[in-house]
């Protein structure tokens, strides 16, 4: 008889119990214990801890008490937090940003060897060490119902005339008051919830566990429906859409005066990196000169948002120095011009303090408004922006231009990713305008690409040279581009490479020797080995007719010109803006309307927590409350997962000798304007921070 094969099943059961001798193989034997039963863990338990009565000579002796219960309560409606564990260090992946790459020094200051690289947030924190919060630890909280409470307190007796107690509870929503009482004398404890404070210290009619409510459903998109569907689940008392719109009217007020506080700490700390590298301000005005790059982002896609904000953010440090948001629309306006109503100078008086419209242009000149305002006050920080990196809207660059708030011109560079891309848009646009009339076989006529069909212009060949026309822009760590020639060079042999042939090689572009990328030079430095011809694999562009290369060749060329490659010398993106747009707009959801001022509120929300860190931006401890254990142990949490991808690779890079290093190098002093002063070139004094004024 045949032998049956062994069926899934069967497999199954047996990988599962070779894993089960394996895991008892390899188990540790169990400590001794002096019991023949010992239980792993106790079983849990709950207890309610009063505060001690308070020391009297007079009292009677108190009888010894029943031991506790020890079997469990009936009725657990605890909620178990557990803590995540401490020893996860994060995942060493990709490098930070290119933009906290600098320009590249000079060859002499180029010798120096890190061991460690730093990310712009380790440099970020070594800054603002001085500038940390103490947090403050508070008890740990639990959910339990008040019939489980007045359970307990059936067996307890009063301290002083062992009379039974009583409880009362005042619930009010996430927060209450519970007041213990005896039945026979004055005797009792109140427990409730801190009293939320207004910035001159007054208390409020706000208690704290609302106040944390709101704000984590303010900050996590989650608003007054999600709360309340989560409350309301553990039993707890809902918010009314008037108290949650007054709680987060207060987080608004409370943040827009604790913000300039905290931001006096950022610039002061990028007045202490500057100087670390005898970079100093200018004597005659006070201000220093920074790189920064500026981009603007939009709350709905498309050409009809009403909101849009603009970040700055400092190039060397990754610090985030000013934002702006803008907003072309306001409720009250829109509805009273609905209903016809005129906008009396008497109403316009009342209403201007609480109007969300600060813009009347159209969408589109949102980015380039920003970019005006923040331009315009920078040098109230102490600071002047006279290096840019952008994207390809000049409009915004031409607007700074004709703005000239320094007296100083304002030079731009470019960011690379953004220029990488320019290729494939030129390619594509390049298509559809090379078209022509064909007749079918069935006579019909028709509009075809020149550059369409098979071993042409395809999208395969445009994404395929569009990343190779990258990696050129970018270029290589180890090995820098000296000049725009180097570039230029590099971009074009991707280009001659591609229309090679067997009966004409255009590879004098390509890099030569033994371990370059093109396989033709790779075997003119070794005539031993025999490599592949052309045919083989034809080149993305040689099978395109001659004719029609000169329209791809003039592309290339448009993209190499002399004042382009410059501007891309220092490898910089936006990185680190777009970086910001994606934590912003995950806080408010594109799909949600949202006004000005929560758009307001949480735009300094994530910049403290990008400037800081997590934990020492978590704004109720500003507020004056306590941060339990489980909490400071999740923004521990979120910190790391915020970090992860751009934590650095532990490998020994040259400090300066690359613009295109992972590694955060100092400001430049040769890119210094005439009136500055460093510490090499004469006796400056050092540098005493500006009084920085308060941006409302």
């Amino acid at each position: 008889m045949p032998k049956r094969k062994m069926t899934t099943y069967k497999k199954a059961g047996i990988m599962k119990k070779m894993c089960q001798d394996q895991r008892s193989t390899s188990k540790p034997p169990p400590p001794a214990s002096s019991s023949s039963y010992a239980p792993s863990q106790p079983p849990p338990t709950v207890s309610l801890h009063l505060p001690p009565p308070p020391a009297s000579t007079s009292a009677p002796m108190h009888p010894p008490l029943p031991p506790p219960h020890t079997s469990a309560p009936k009725h657990p409606s605890c909620a178990v937090q557990l803590q995540p564990s401490t020893s996860y260090t994060g995942r060493l992946s990709s490098p930070p940003p290119s933009t906290l790459v600098q320009p590249q020094p000079s060859t002499s200051s180029a010798t120096a060897l890190v061991d460690k690289v730093k990310s712009s947030y380790d440099v970020r924190q070594e800054l603002l060490k001085d500038n940390r919060p103490t947090t403050a630890i508070d008890k740990k909280q639990l959910i339990i119902s008040v019939d489980d409470i007045r359970r307990v307190l059936d067996i307890a007796v009063c301290t002083v005339c062992y009379a039974p107690l009583t409880l009362s509870a005042k619930t009010d929503c996430l927060s209450s008051k519970l007041t213990v009482t005896c039945t026979n004398c004055d005797t009792g404890v109140v427990i409730r919830d801190e009293t939320a404070k207004t910035s001159a210290g007054k208390n409020t009619k706000m208690l704290e566990n609302n106040v944390k409510g709101v704000f984590e459903a303010v900050n996590n998109n989650i608003g007054i429906t999600g709360l309340n569907r989560i409350i309301s689940t553990l039993g707890i008392d809902t918010f009314s859409q008037g108290k949650f719109m007054r709680h987060t009217h207060y987080l608004y007020k409370r943040m827009d005066k604790h913000y300039p506080v905290r931001m006096k700490d950022v610039i002061s700390a990028v007045f202490t990196h500057y100087e670390s590298y005898d970079i100093l301000p200018e004597p005659t005005t006070g201000l220093l000169d920074i790189t920064v790059s500026y981009d603007g982002t939009w709350m709905t896609r498309g050409h009809s948002s009403h909101i849009g904000v603009g970040f700055v953010v400092e190039v060397d440090t990754g610090f985030i120095i000013d934002r702006e948001v803008i907003s072309n629309f306001c409720q009250v306006c829109s509805r009273r011009e609905k209903r016809q109503l005129p906008a009396t100078p008497e109403w316009m008086a009342r209403h201007a303090s609480s109007c969300n419209r600060n813009y009347t242009g159209t969408s589109a000149s949102m980015g380039t408004e920003a970019a005006r305002r923040l331009w315009s006050r920078s040098t109230q920080l102490g600071l002047r922006y006279t290096t840019y990196v952008g994207d390809g809207d000049s409009s915004t660059y031409q607007a700074v231009q004709q703005l000239n708030p320094h007296d100083v011109p304002v030079r731009k560079e470019e960011c690379v990713n953004h220029v990488s891309k320019r290729l494939g848009t030129r390619l594509r646009k390049l298509k559809k305008e090379m078209m022509t009339t064909i007749t079918t076989k069935t006579g019909k006529e028709m509009r075809r690409s020149l550059l369409s069909g098979p071993s042409q212009l395809t999208e395969n060949t445009i994404n395929k040279m569009t990343s190779y026309f990258g990696k050129a822009v970018r270029g290589e760590k180890d090995k820098p581009y000296t000049s725009t020639e180097d570039m230029r060079k590099s971009i074009l042999a991707s280009y001659h490479h591609a229309v090679s042939t067997d009966d004409r090689p255009q590879h004098n572009y390509c890099p030569p020797g033994i371990n370059s990328w093109c396989f033709f030079r790779r075997g003119e430095a070794d005539k031993t080995k025999f490599y592949r011809k052309h045919s083989t694999k034809p080149g993305y562009f040689s099978k395109i007719p001659s004719e029609h290369r000169g329209a791809i060749l003039k592309v290339y060329t448009d993209l190499t010109n002399e004042e382009l490659l410059k501007r891309c010398m220092k490898g910089r993106t936006q990185n680190a803006n777009e970086s910001l747009h994606s934590k912003l707009w995950m806080k408010v959801a594109k799909h949600k309307f949202a006004g000005i001022s929560r758009v307001n509120f949480i735009s300094q929300v994530v910049i403290l927590e990008h400037n800081f860190g997590f934990e020492a931006a978590y704004f109720p401890q500003h507020l004056g409350f306590k941060t339990t254990a489980c909490k400071s142990a999740n923004l521990q949490f979120l910190q790391k997962e915020s970090i992860r991808s751009s934590t650095p690779k532990q490998t020994s890079v040259a400090c300066h000798s690359s613009p295109r290093s992972a590694s955060l190098s100092p400001p430049i002093a040769a890119e210094a304007p005439s009136g500055y002063k460093t510490k090499n070139m004469g006796e400056q004094p050092k540098h005493q921070y500006p009084n920085t004024q308060t941006i409302n």
